[in-house]
């Protein structure tokens, strides 16, 4: 009997670690990539090349969102980041918590050269609610890398409607 109820003791704590670690996500963070082409194979590709230290070999992000040029218009994917709920390498070392709670969208594009095009918005805006209501992240809690306390960088880029994108995921519904 006393095993059993250490081993039940194990599961519920195994449990208890596992709900947490998959529930903790507390904030969301938006970017671009900068660059006019993007997929999973790209950006992994990149991210070793600029964080070579990172034992982690995935996208820096939690969720690409395309722009028809190397992944669909409006498509969403992920790799294993995601899948496992490792935390993101998408902000600077003043941000560890944004890293470690907080979830990286990127959409591919240079949103300092243009902007974005209505259906990667509306992907952006519908991927941005689920999330917000999945987890229960508050809007404050929503931001553009750039406009992150701490970050110093244009991200998502001067052309990307921060401001309207923020009223419009607080009225966007799910359906």
């Amino acid at each position: 009997m006393k095993r059993y109820k250490k081993f039940v003791i194990v599961v519920l704590l195994v449990l208890s670690f596992s709900y947490w670690w998959t529930a903790r996500w507390n904030y969301i963070v938006i970017h671009h990539s900068a660059g006019e082409y993007g997929s999973i194979a790209l950006l992994q590709k990149v991210h070793r090349e600029r964080q070579s230290r990172d034992l982690i070999d995935a996208i820096p992000y939690h969720y690409i969102v395309g722009n028809g040029k190397g992944l669909g218009v409006g498509v969403v994917k992920s790799d294993w980041r995601r899948y496992w709920n490792i935390w993101g390498m998408h902000v600077s070392k003043h941000n560890i918590d944004r890293n470690f709670r907080g979830l990286g969208i990127c959409l591919i594009g240079n949103f300092e050269n243009h902007a974005i095009s209505d259906k990667q918005y509306t992907a952006l805006l519908k991927l941005t609610k689920s999330l917000m209501k999945k987890y229960n992240i508050p809007l404050e809690n929503v931001s553009g890398h750039g406009y992150t306390k701490g970050e110093q960088t244009k991200c998502p880029g001067k052309y990307f409607p921060m401001e309207r994108f923020l009223r419009d995921v607080q009225k966007y519904k799910l359906f």
